[in-house]
């Protein structure tokens, strides 16, 4: 791993993804990019003449702030650690998107709570919308995670749907950069059906040689079942593979990566 982005709104729980982001990378001897995205509305559509100021103003302070939390950050882990910062204008998903690809990001870190965290839990945030635009893997980090190691994975997988391959193949590289056991948690409507039991089967053998284990359960609801799958296992991170939805379905609903990342406790990871 290379490049790792953390996108930050400078709220206190992002700040704190910024510190869990900072010892990752300290871990895995990345560059960290510290990622703020802003944008700047005029008074009046029709009034554009101090527009330009006010864009300047509005990143010279993103900057200030970006450049403390860099001084924060190596007081803590040492200055060993090669810190980034990006202020970028635009809206907030298209800006990430744009850093992540132009910066060739291995991974984009994001706390699943910005400013509101109580009404995250029930409609969201900037970071479970991420899920479904993001191109990288996306690691969300929820309120009062701290970074331990990842040693223990949980990795849910949805049988009614075959894994995307390239997806699956990108958690066993992250798995192996951890020197992780990857606990996977096959979930199904018919987990005594033979038919399900071969899928399950089919999973274990393209996770070889990986150490892992493999369970089938049912549950009607798998964030749910893959949480309290999670927290029995002691899981250090769950995994998810969110599946590829066109326009129209992300505009009236939402994926299960995305309900798991307002509920979770636990630092999840969205592998595309």
């Amino acid at each position: 791993m290379k490049t790792i982005i953390l996108a930050t709104d400078f709220s206190t729980h992002a700040n704190h993804a910024a510190r869990f982001a900072g010892q990752l990378a300290k871990d895995q001897k990345a560059i960290l990019i510290l990622l703020h995205a802003f944008h700047v509305w005029p008074d009046n559509p029709a009034k554009t003449g101090d527009f330009l100021l006010s864009m300047k103003a509005e990143r010279e302070s993103s900057e200030k702030s970006l450049n403390r939390l860099a001084v924060e950050l190596h007081e803590e882990l040492g200055t060993d650690v090669v810190i980034r910062c990006i202020a970028q204008e635009g809206h907030t998903l298209n800006a990430i998107r744009s850093v992540t690809k132009t910066e060739q990001a291995d991974l984009l870190i994001m706390s699943t709570v910005g400013t509101a965290p109580q009404s995250t839990r029930l409609m969201g945030s900037v970071a479970t919308e991420m899920v479904a635009e993001t191109q990288v893997p996306l690691l969300l980090i929820p309120p009062g995670s701290t970074y331990v190691g990842v040693k223990n994975v949980v990795l849910g997988i949805d049988l009614s749907t075959p894994p995307n391959a390239v997806a699956l193949d990108t958690a066993l590289r992250f798995a192996r950069l951890f020197n992780s056991v990857i606990n996977v948690l096959c979930i199904s409507d018919t987990p005594d059906e033979a038919a399900t039991k071969h899928k399950g089967e089919h999973i274990r053998h393209l996770l070889n040689p990986q150490p892992h284990t493999l369970t089938i359960e049912s549950g009607e609801k798998i964030y749910d079942t893959l949480l309290d799958f999670a927290h029995a296992n002691k899981a250090d991170l769950i995994m998810m593979l969110p599946q590829m939805r066109n326009w129209l379905w992300k505009l009236f609903a939402e994926g299960e990566t995305q309900r798991m990342a307002r509920l979770t406790d636990i630092p999840l990871l969205a592998v595309v």
